[in-house]
């Protein structure tokens, strides 16, 4: 049998336009305590020094470096990097943190029967100075262990920058969803084999700046009267994303038969959205299934369905709700 040291890790990680922070990280790739590992990059057209910094460490990882003809894109880019994985495990890295030492070996230690293990994450600016908080308090969502994948329909705890897969979960991820964020794909995937597991201990400091994919829109920039006015587009927008995100979830492979019905009732009901000022059906459909649907999320659930089942009529002439 093949003892976890003899496993290879293959660490995946998309750059672009990455020089400023992109030594800090391979730095802490260089400095983990598990060595059986390769570094797969493949870089998206930067026109930065990018490539000339993962030149520089060619010899010093085991790097291989690929570099796309024509710009991807994020998502495109991830999805193609892992692709070319080799390794028995597979971790995600972004080009702008710092990973604590024994990252890799924890987690490969810890991940036992489970398709995927994800670690917290602690939150630095873009200095990499702490900001003395963690994702898992930062963020309004329990972390979680599970199997069921309809957790991620609506809210997500495992980052793309915290997990580590078996190559297995490959042969189900691809092509990633567009309507749902790669690393919430990834964990649903991953549920519906021998699911998620949570590592609690912040493996990971991920930056805080303007460039990166959890940077927000400061919403309170628009006047009150607007935000008012334009929530009611919004509710319907929502709706139809929705429905699209369900569309979705109905093409994980392995999901069982409840969770088809489940989500193809939803799917119905959220459809009616647009022609009801109250939809009670959806209403206790939601209740009843509250620890399926709203497994990860901290906010108060009875509150979450109340909103969730006011029909559109409702919110054009009350928008406020």
């Amino acid at each position: 049998m093949q003892k976890i040291s003899d496993k290879l890790v293959s660490i995946c990680m998309a750059t672009y336009n990455g020089e400023m922070y992109l030594s800090q990280q391979l730095d802490s790739l260089i400095s983990q305590t598990y060595k059986n590992i390769e570094v797969v990059v493949q870089d998206d057209c930067s026109s930065d020094k990018t490539l000339e910094v993962l030149n520089e460490y060619k010899e010093r990882l085991n790097l291989k470096i690929y570099q796309n003809e024509k710009n991807l894109g994020f998502m495109q880019n991830f999805e193609s990097v892992l692709k070319k994985a080799e390794g028995d495990f597979i971790a995600i890295c972004d080009q702008d943190d710092i990973w604590e030492s024994d990252k890799i070996e924890l987690l490969l230690h810890n991940i036992e029967d489970s398709t995927l293990v994800y670690s917290d994450s602690m939150l630095i600016d873009e200095n990499g100075n702490s900001l003395n908080q963690n994702f898992s308090s930062s963020l309004k969502n329990n972390f979680i262990t599970t199997k069921n994948p309809l957790a991620f329909l609506n809210d997500n705890c495992v980052s793309g920058h915290a997990m580590l897969f078996k190559k297995d979960l490959l042969k189900y991820i691809f092509p990633f969803s567009q309507t749902v964020f790669f690393d919430a794909w990834i964990a649903a995937n991953a549920a519906t084999l021998n699911g998620v597991k949570y590592f609690n201990k912040p493996l990971v400091r991920y930056r805080q700046h303007g460039n990166n994919t959890l940077s927000k829109y400061n919403n309170k920039s628009k006047s009150v009267i607007d935000r008012i006015s334009s929530k009611a587009q919004k509710k319907l927008e929502n709706s139809d994303a929705k429905i699209a995100r369900i569309d979705s979830f109905l093409k994980l492979v392995l999901l069982n038969d409840n969770e088809k019905m489940l989500l193809n009732e939803l799917k119905v009901q959220y459809g009616k959205f647009q022609n009801s000022w109250f939809n009670f059906r959806l209403f206790n459909f939601l209740k009843s299934n509250q620890d399926k649907l709203f497994e990860i999320t901290k906010k108060n659930i009875n509150r979450l369905i109340l909103k969730e089942s006011i029909g559109y009529k409702l919110y054009k002439i009350a928008p406020f709700l």
